[in-house]
């Protein structure tokens, strides 16, 4: 399967509780997997963390446990009460357990090796990533590779050691029945072997009951998808990178925002209203984050205390210089920050890490050009397509690329999208987009404490007067001169010298170290960890 990014599974998206994509989001979907893998909520879990990896460092404060612990459960990710996920563990007789120090890893950021024992005493061994922005992939279950990352419907058919002809006549016999059913793995381990498939549509539940009574098979297990968009048989996008696009809204006279439909549309096989319907949706989310947040009435459960709301009323004091636009967007984006980190539902754009910018350009601009929401619905597909442009490789993962790939990412989509809310074209988006880029080039990952506050939030705050001043310059006729798709090549370049996330930055200064040890006790005690 040729498999491409789409807006809503990739850029703008995932929707979940914050604080993070690739630590909440990213721990959530890899427990709803396991989940299903597991034939509903296990009786005991072990999830151990590589001591060298960030993931070690930060799944306390950036609340992945929370979010691995809700989804084994079978849990929403919306849920209001995620916070919660130990008491509900504990109702259900599910056991869970963090271990920083006994595995060494993989090799990967966000690497995690799981043992299951299921409410059947069987057994399950899984190691699994998390890749950047939410993304996950399933790399081994009991000793046997696979590649599951959560966008497909999958059937795993785990097998007695046996031929690779005998694996193979019960895969023909599944395909045959099973027409949308693209292709399929044959791997094995030691004692064990498995046929993966892969489909676009539910497997028959009929024909798994089946194949269940052949005697060299051990276990089935079928896996619903993770995500909101399936891509479609053969689907392929009009284009891949931002010259394309380019080219491409020329020639049809598109401004971004259309671009960006055509492109979901060639992937997903969604309707233009489908397409629009659910970006008023996610937009609709987004103003429930800003207006929560903007309350500053809840508990970020960590080492500041929000203050958006008295940030925006004393930005309108004498003893501060004006602002413009910025006076709102600098309070909204602190706003989504805080919010997202007290568990508040967010989207998402890319990250967790960066899901105050976007919001916070749109609805200031909004404000000041008297859009309505449709419009503004608009501005956030276009910020999502130009995402688009930069979803290779794990782009959005802070911890691969550094704190560039989500800031510097972010703003370079919020420009896009808010210069399409000036009038300009799509390459004056990618222009202002490429100036974002230049501007915020390098951003190490640094977060004090695990928490995605120092210096995350400040970051977003003034990514959101940079994305104003790119998009103002690049409308007043200023050059950015490197093309947007060079800025994205400089972008993971750096992303190899800034990487991985490690001790360096704010969370090495005497306070961040202090500040982490407060934090730990905090967290340990908000959990009744022993």
């Amino acid at each position: 399967m040729d498999i491409y990014p789409t807006i809503f599974n990739h850029t703008l998206g995932p929707v979940t509780v914050g604080p993070s994509s690739s630590n909440t989001a990213a721990l959530f979907r890899t427990g709803k997997l396991i989940h299903q893998l597991a034939d509903g909520i296990p009786k005991n879990v072990t999830v151990k963390l590589a001591a060298a990896t960030s993931f070690a460092r930060t799944y306390l404060g950036m609340k992945s446990d929370l979010a691995f612990t809700n989804g084994l459960l079978g849990r929403s990710i919306t849920e209001p009460d995620f916070d919660n996920a130990y008491k509900y563990a504990s109702d259900a007789a599910l056991s869970i357990s963090f271990d920083t120090k006994s595995w060494q890893g993989t090799g990967t950021i966000k690497g995690s090796w799981i043992e299951i024992t299921c409410k059947d005493s069987s057994k399950l061994t899984v190691i699994a990533d998390s890749i950047g922005g939410g993304a996950i992939k399933l790399l081994a279950i009991n000793g046997c590779p696979v590649s599951i990352e959560g966008d497909y419907y999958e059937l795993l058919i785990f097998t007695k050691k046996t031929s690779a002809e005998k694996l193979k006549q019960i895969a023909d016999t599944l395909l045959e029945k099973n027409s949308s059913t693209e292709f399929y793995l044959i791997e094995g381990s030691e004692n064990l072997s498995l046929i993966e498939f892969k489909s676009r549509s539910p497997f028959n539940k009929n024909l798994t009951a089946q194949l269940s009574n052949k005697d060299e098979i051990i276990k089935i297990s079928a896996l619903d998808p993770v995500y909101p968009v399936i891509v479609a048989e053969k689907a392929k996008p009009p284009f891949t990178s931002a010259e394309e696009m380019i080219s491409y809204a020329d020639k049809n006279n598109f401004e971004l925002w259309q671009a960006a439909v055509e492109y979901e549309k060639s992937l997903c096989n969604w309707t233009e209203k489908q397409i629009l319907d659910y970006a008023k949706k996610l937009w609709q989310i987004i103003l429930d984050s800003i207006e929560k947040g903007m309350k500053s009435d809840f508990n970020m459960n960590g080492i500041m205390t929000p203050k958006a709301k008295e940030i925006s009323e004393k930005f309108n004091t004498k003893n501060v210089l004006p602002m413009g636009v910025l006076d709102i967007a600098v309070p909204v984006s602190l706003a989504v920050m805080e919010f997202s980190n007290a568990s508040g539902l967010i989207v998402c754009i890319p990250t967790g890490g960066s899901c105050g910018i976007v919001p916070a350009v749109i609805y200031s601009a909004g404000k000041y050009l008297k859009a309505d929401n449709d419009t503004m619905a608009k501005a956030l597909l276009a910020s999502g397509i130009i995402g688009i442009c930069m979803t290779k490789d794990n782009t959005f993962s802070g911890g691969q690329m550094g704190c560039q790939a989500e800031i510097a990412c972010g703003a370079a989509m919020a420009a896009g999208a808010l210069v399409q809310m000036l009038g300009g074209s799509p390459k004056q988006s990618c222009d202002s987009a490429s100036m974002t880029l230049q501007a915020l080039l390098g951003l190490v990952c640094d977060p004090v404490a695990g928490l995605v506050q120092v210096p995350c939030i400040a970051r977003n705050m003034s990514a959101t007067a940079t994305v104003v001043v790119s998009a103002n310059s690049i409308m007043a006729g200023y050059d950015a001169v490197i093309p947007f798709d060079d800025m994205f090549l400089a972008l993971k370049e750096v992303g190899k010298i800034v990487s991985p996330c490690k001790g360096i930055g704010c969370t090495t200064t005497p306070t961040g170290s202090r500040l982490a040890k407060d934090q730990y006790k905090r967290d340990m005690d908000a959990r009744r960890i022993p």
